[in-house]
């Protein structure tokens, strides 16, 4: 434990991986989204069997990908690099796509256009998909986006989110699979112990919110909540802007961030390097809800349990090797170690 993290005098938290065990929501969104534009668009189908949670994870791992329609983005991408411009098969794509994400920084989209366009002319596709914007279009009406917030919202919640209909998928939104893993005892706790002062800095919009947190969102105040997906793109994590914005609001010196990624940890280390008179301080969680599965109503087959351990511990070693302040596995854990360092 770092000196003065039980100094903090508020607590901002991720949601996605953090207070929502989003594995059969976000990720299943952007798995159905690669398969829906690679198959209608290009003939390419991609099984179930394809590795889509390690590339999800190993994307996330670099920094850059905070945003899930960015990660489905560069997953088809990377796919159409592979089969469609080097006919390669698959065994061979499973190899290129491990070598493509190491040689990745933390600029997201912007650092796979530039990885694949060394070995390969993808100007042309990179183009054709238009991503993240069309002709000036705004950011949602890219097909990429379109389809992935149809397949996460659902008609009902895409039509209250963006104003308009929706076109392609009118099937049971897989935003209704998100899973609350922080319990309202542990929530309550932390409003006692903070003076109320509870914050979000969420890649979500507030309609996903308010959605998932339902009655949980009551323990956060208002002006502490920034909801990414419904700022600038410019905005996105790791830019520090939502944190200068958060202990603004919240007339504070000093807060712990809770989240789960690296991108997480990059935009509270750009926050302190911009000033000197506050800190934050960064608690890691790399469980997602992994050690109450059965409590979450998590289905999982062996197969699962034993990728998603892995994963776990790879992410545990990277939140260990980039010097978080605090790493724990389940956001439940939190009031319980807060009160032993106060102690």
């Amino acid at each position: 434990m770092v000196i003065g993290i039980d100094q903090c005098e508020a607590v901002i938290f991720d949601i996605d991986g953090v207070l929502v065990d989003v594995r059969r929501s976000y990720d299943k969104a952007i798995i159905k989204t690669v398969q829906i534009i690679l198959k209608d668009s290009y003939d390419i189908e991609v099984a179930n069997e394809f590795p889509f949670e390690k590339f999800i994870s190993k994307l996330r791992n670099t920094g850059g990908f905070n945003n899930d329609i960015d990660t489905a983005y560069a997953i088809i991408l990377i796919i159409l690099h592979c089969i469609l411009i080097n006919k390669m098969n698959i065994q061979q794509t499973l190899v290129s796509f491990d070598k493509i994400i190491e040689g990745l920084d933390d600029k997201g989209t912007n650092s796979v256009e530039k990885e694949l366009e060394k070995t390969g002319n993808m100007r042309a596709l990179i183009n054709e998909l238009g991503y993240p914007s069309n002709g000036g279009k705004d950011k949602n009406e890219n097909l990429i986006s379109t389809c992935f917030n149809e397949i996460f919202y659902g008609p009902d919640l895409f039509k209250r989110q963006f104003s308009r209909e929706p076109r392609y998928y009118i099937e049971q939104p897989l935003i209704r699979n998100d899973i609350l893993i922080i319990k309202e005892e542990s929530i309550k706790k932390l409003s006692q112990r903070f003076d109320g002062n509870l914050g979000l800095i969420s890649g979500r919009s507030k309609v996903a919110s308010y959605f998932t947190l339902g009655d949980l969102i009551k323990y956060f105040k208002e002006a502490a909540c920034i909801f990414l997906e419904d700022e600038k793109r410019e905005f996105s994590k790791p830019n520090p802007f939502s944190l200068h914005k958060v202990l603004d609001n919240l007339r504070v010196k000093s807060a712990l961030y809770v989240g789960d990624s690296v991108a997480d940890l990059l935009m509270v280390k750009n926050f302190n390097s911009q000033v000197k008179n506050k800190r934050v301080y960064f608690c890691g969680v790399y469980g997602e809800g992994s050690k109450n599965n059965h409590s979450v109503g998590i289905a999982t087959d062996t197969n699962d349990k034993i990728n998603g351990n892995n994963l776990y511990k790879i992410k545990k070693e990277i939140l260990k090797s980039k010097k978080a302040d605090l790493i724990i596995e389940n956001v439940n854990d939190l009031p319980n170690i807060l009160n032993i360092t106060k102690n």
